[in-house]
């Protein structure tokens, strides 16, 4: 694990996070049921990504998740392997509720690979050479289709270890074909393997919160120092808003 740890902090290391949660959440709902639960902003441009918590009434964190703008009415949700039923339960629930809004479940269908650390935007600018890396054309946040061997793949630019990195979103058939690549490509970048316990020493070492352990439904934003993912000048009044407004002025 040490030896994981050391390549994702100075190297590069391959992760498989394919049991992470995702979500496809449609329709032209959508945006208003997830500006509804979700404190941060996700009215952005296609291609971009947001790290944002689900609120109860009393601000209290009910989950800790990224959504991903897809398209004008398409966002992909990804959330922690252990809450899949939980915040899938929470998230039909409110969809529900709406006229045109449909929630699928895409955990198994696609496989996920964690790229991460210093030399990850060289091995990647070499896996797929028709796609620009750099910071300035792929900035932190951005997601987009890339094009790795014959896998049509949604590369976004985050990581949960806090280094520099990309979550490579793979179509199932093509899993083995883009892992392998990417093996190829790593050799000269001395790619290592890591686990997931290697991902979440590195996530505790840069203060990143884990739902479940750091923070919980009765910690609020403002408690968790993650008051920098609340939107409360956003259009839409979301769940917990109030609360959190209140704590905040006490």
């Amino acid at each position: 694990t040490a030896a994981e740890c050391r390549a994702t902090r100075d190297g590069v290391a391959l992760c498989d996070q394919s049991t992470m949660t995702k979500f496809m959440v449609e329709g032209r709902d959508a945006l208003k049921v997830l500006e509804t639960i979700s404190c941060n902003r996700i009215d952005v441009p296609v291609g971009k990504l947001v790290y944002t918590q689900w609120l109860n009434e009393r601000g209290g964190i009910e989950a800790d998740l990224t959504v991903t703008r897809t398209g004008e009415e398409q966002f992909m949700v990804v959330s922690a392997a252990a809450t899949q039923f939980r915040d899938l339960t929470y998230l039909r629930r409110h969809a529900t509720r709406a006229d045109h809004c449909f929630v699928s479940d895409q955990t198994a269908g696609i496989p996920m690979l964690g790229l991460m650390g210093p030399k990850s935007r060289g091995l990647l600018q070499k896996a797929a050479p028709h796609t620009d890396f750099s910071n300035e054309a792929f900035p932190f946040g951005s997601s987009r289709i890339v094009e790795i061997g014959y896998a049509q793949v949604r590369a976004s630019r985050i990581t949960y270890v806090g280094e520099l990195g990309w979550e490579l979103y793979i179509p199932g058939e093509f899993a083995l074909h883009v892992y392998e690549r990417l093996r190829d490509a790593g050799a000269e970048f001395s790619l290592s393997l890591a686990g997931m316990h290697a991902m979440n020493s590195c996530r505790m070492e840069k203060g990143y919160r884990q739902w479940g352990d750091d923070i919980s439904v009765e910690d609020t934003n403002i408690e968790a120092g993650l008051g920098f993912t609340v939107a409360y000048d956003k259009p839409f009044d979301f769940i917990g808003k109030e609360a959190l407004l209140r704590q905040k002025a006490a």
